[in-house]
């Protein structure tokens, strides 16, 4: 309803002009205006412009060739930047180290695996869309179902009103009396009376009586649900034949009603009268009776339990007693044990001392695990120090599962030169599970490789994805401790810094493999490249490229921004050789010859030979 107010006050109310001759509306200008452009528009984004009509014609067409060749003279000013000066001048901030980017230690598998996981949710979503409308039906039907079912029940209950109402309207009938003649009989038996407690169902109180479960059967047969409700504080009595039959059971209900069940012996069933509290007593005499507990079968049941009782206490009685003393040889057990395991500690500790013994560590290592003993207790006891245990572990990602060596398997590690302040520059596992599998120390990149791992690029490769003066804020670091968490959390990226829309070159020709917004990095990009390479962009804030599109080398594939876990406006950068994070400021990269790179592998292989000799040289492992 629509409530009109009627007033004569009228010199603020709005009016609109209506001619009286067409009843046309006067609008405003600019609304003639925007409409009219509105319209324009419109028709302009509908035509098939690079179908029927060319693409040229667009207006927008201006815009993005304007952008298409603003880009191309970027990627030509970046193609002619000579990088050897830029790598000569390279600025890394003098608070590095002390103000880095620490949300930026970010993994980028993880990325990529929080990606899978996002498409398998649009998927799962995309799945329940597409069975919403069978659910639906199904529901419809349901309700059907339950309409029927409810239209039973109230027929249901109206047959038992319509019996309920012609019982009431028998001529036979006189309130207060049993509702059918065969309950006016008299029963043979002794009344007993029971208080209701907390608790208490009509079936609990049978089974606590030990009286027959048939009999309360026939009286729930033919009993209303309300019939049943017992309140605590109430008294039940029960009619108790000398065979512990139920002949008669009253009921209190509320108000001064009662409801009593009367045992129909030719129609084996019992009828039900609804009356006035005690009506099956002549006199009020007559009402004393005895308590439930002294009926036969309760007595009867309560030895039973009695005697149950005594055998559970004294079963665990017994029970406690071998406990105990279980408990006792335990202890005792325990501390057998403990003084034992702390002997055997005493002696391993004592065996897993350096075999060296205060010596200098030799140039090769020959060793091999022992019982009971891990790969990094067993390279601890032959002197190899936590962070070097670390980097042979993380050299052999992919290959061998460290947890999984057992005893007897061997390994062998040259350095290049004596004692703890030499480094490694070839390692050797030999393993009954994963096989043997050897190392070798690349001598310019410092990668390790196996012997025939080292495959260089012929395609040229660029070292920075930026142009300009190249200012690192966060280096390349594998031992970075983090200030707040205080764990070594590495940093496998450099932290180029830049300002917010900086165009981001690829440095080769590749695939986009990843092209997302992911939390932690932000729009972040994944480019594979020829001959194992990769690199990885972060923090990034608009993207020229598309997942799946192939790049060449100096094009633009997006600009530098502040999104993600950042705490300023910076490019991460990575370079991954093989799946493994190198250093890109350092790492060997491709030249774009084949000759350089077939001399690059030779000068690997040449290496190798070397190192393969004194690796199996077992004099450079003498102590001393």
């Amino acid at each position: 309803m629509i409530n009109v107010k009627i007033t004569n006050r009228t010199a603020a109310e709005d009016y609109i002009a209506v001619e009286k001759e067409t009843g046309a509306t006067t609008l405003p200008g600019k609304h003639i205006f925007a409409i009219f452009s509105v319209g324009i528009i419109s028709v302009l984004l509908a035509l098939p412009f690079g179908s029927i009509i060319p693409e040229s014609a667009s207006p927008f067409a201006a815009l993005s060739t304007g952008r298409e060749e603003q880009n191309r003279v970027y990627e030509q000013e970046y193609l002619k930047n000579n990088e050897v000066i830029a790598e000569a001048n390279v600025e890394i901030s003098s608070t590095a180290g002390s103000e880095e980017n620490y949300d930026d230690d970010i993994n980028t598998e993880a990325l990529i695996a929080q990606a899978s996981q996002a498409e398998i949710k649009k998927e799962a979503a995309e799945a329940k869309t597409a069975v919403a409308e069978p659910e639906q039906r199904v529901k419809f039907v349901a309700t059907d179902i339950e309409k029927n079912s409810n239209e039973k029940i109230l027929a249901d209950k109206k047959t038992q009103s319509e019996k309920y109402i012609s019982n009431i309207l028998t001529p036979n009938r006189i309130p207060g009396t049993i509702a059918q003649a065969g309950a006016e009989k008299e029963f043979n038996g002794k009344w007993y009376e029971q208080t209701i407690r907390k608790g208490d169902s009509l079936s609990k109180i049978f089974s606590y009586l030990n009286l027959n479960n048939e009999d309360l059967k026939k009286i729930t047969a033919v009993a209303r649900d309300s019939d049943l409700n017992l309140s605590v504080g109430q008294k039940i009595q029960f009619l108790i034949a000398e065979d512990n039959s139920v002949q008669e059971i009253a009921i209190p209900l509320s108000g001064n009603k009662q409801v009593r069940f009367s045992r129909d012996i030719e129609k084996n069933t019992y009828t039900v009268a609804r009356e006035r509290r005690f009506a099956q007593f002549s006199d009020l005499k007559s009402r004393g009776m005895d308590s439930a507990t002294l009926m036969p079968s309760f007595i009867e049941a309560e030895k039973e339990r009695n005697k149950k009782k005594l055998e559970q206490e004294a079963l665990l009685s017994q029970k406690q007693k071998e406990e105990l003393e279980k408990a006792r040889l335990k202890r005792e057990q325990l501390a057998a044990q403990k003084k034992q395991d702390a002997l055997a500690a005493a002696a391993e500790k004592e065996k897993h001392k350096s075999i060296y013994k205060g010596k200098s560590r030799p140039r090769l290592i020959i060793g091999s695990i022992g019982e009971k003993e891990t790969f990094d207790k067993a390279a601890t006891r032959y002197g190899l120090t936590h962070s070097e245990i670390v980097t042979i572990k993380n050299q052999y990602v992919g290959r061998i599962n460290f947890n999984k060596l057992s005893a007897g398997d061997s390994f062998r590690i040259l350095f290049n030169g004596i004692g703890q302040g030499s480094s490694m520059t070839a390692i050797s596992m030999n393993t009954k599970m994963f096989g043997q599998i050897n190392l070798y120390r690349h001598q310019l990149n410092h990668i390790f490789y196996e012997e025939n791992g080292y495959n260089p690029s012929t395609g040229a490769f660029r070292r920075f994805p930026i142009m300009g003066q190249i200012k690192v804020s966060s280096p390349f670091n594998l031992k970075r401790f983090h200030p707040i968490r205080q764990v070594i959390r590495p940093h496998y990226g450099v932290d180029f810094k830049v300002n917010i829309g900086t165009p981001i070159y690829a440095p080769a020709d590749g695939v986009v493999t990843y092209a997302k917004y992911m939390r932690g990095g932000g729009y972040s990009i994944i480019i594979n490249h020829k001959g194992g390479y990769s690199t990885v962009y972060m923090h990034l804030s608009k993207f020229d490229v598309q997942q799946g599109d192939r790049v060449h080398i100096g094009q633009i594939i997006a600009k530098s921004g502040n999104t993600g876990n950042s705490t300023g406006a910076h490019l991460h950068y990575e370079v991954h050789v093989n799946g493994r994070p190198v250093d890109p400021l350092k790492v060997d990269l491709p030249s774009g010859s084949p000759a350089t790179a077939q001399r690059l592998k030779e000068a690997f292989k040449n290496n190798v030979y070397i190192l393969k000799t004194e690796l199996y040289k077992n004099k450079l492992a003498e102590v001393k």
